[in-house]
């Protein structure tokens, strides 16, 4: 009687390591799928990739050349001059018109637009910057965090061409964000060509 005892003593706690080690493997699945379904919404949702696509055809025809133009006026291997982050308020594009620089700014509050980057479309270096911050990956330490994990996802090896990525915040209800840490970084890139 006593060794049938120690047995099912012995079969329980067989079972309840087999059910916490399922468990286990089973929350671990559960926060990696979500961690992903979080970047793919976050990242290049579609409907943020039309508003970028308006936001390009509209940015080009108030002369994004000019911004290109700051890009290119440094060398490529200049880290400073890799990434161009621009706003409403700041470009030199809109100096003479004031009624399209309070256009830009209408379209960035009613589309909760948060800032403009300009660089180049081939970013594949990046994908390899771990925790060094050598050469091109010195990078990811000027810009946010959540920018920088954006740009480590993108790719375009040897393709030429600029890179307009347009980052959009706002809480979690999807109105507009009034204080930075209640507000979710919803990142969109679109390709500018050469020939503007």
């Amino acid at each position: 009687m006593k060794n049938k005892k120690g047995f099912v003593f012995v079969e329980t706690i067989v079972v309840i390591v087999v059910l916490m080690s399922s468990l286990l493997y089973l929350y671990s699945t559960f926060v990696a799928l979500r961690n992903n379904e979080k970047r793919r919404v976050t990242y290049d949702d579609v409907a943020n990739l039309y508003k970028t696509y308006s936001i390009k055809k509209y940015l080009v025809s108030q002369r994004l050349d000019r911004i290109i133009s700051h890009l290119d006026s440094s060398n490529r291997s200049d880290n400073s001059n890799f990434i161009i982050s621009f706003g409403c308020n700041n470009i030199d594009i809109f100096d003479q018109y004031q009624k399209e620089k309070a256009f830009c700014e209408i379209m960035s509050q009613q589309l909760h637009i948060s800032n403009f980057y300009m660089t180049y479309y081939d970013l594949s270096i990046l994908q390899d910057c771990d925790q060094s911050r050598d050469g091109l990956c010195n990078i990811l330490s000027t810009v946010s965090v959540d920018l920088g994990n954006y740009l480590k996802t993108l790719g375009g090896k040897g393709i030429s061409g600029y890179r307009l990525i347009v980052e959009y915040k706002s809480n979690e209800q999807g109105e507009s964000c009034m204080n930075d840490e209640h507000c979710i970084s919803y990142f969109a890139t679109i390709k500018v060509g050469e020939d503007l």
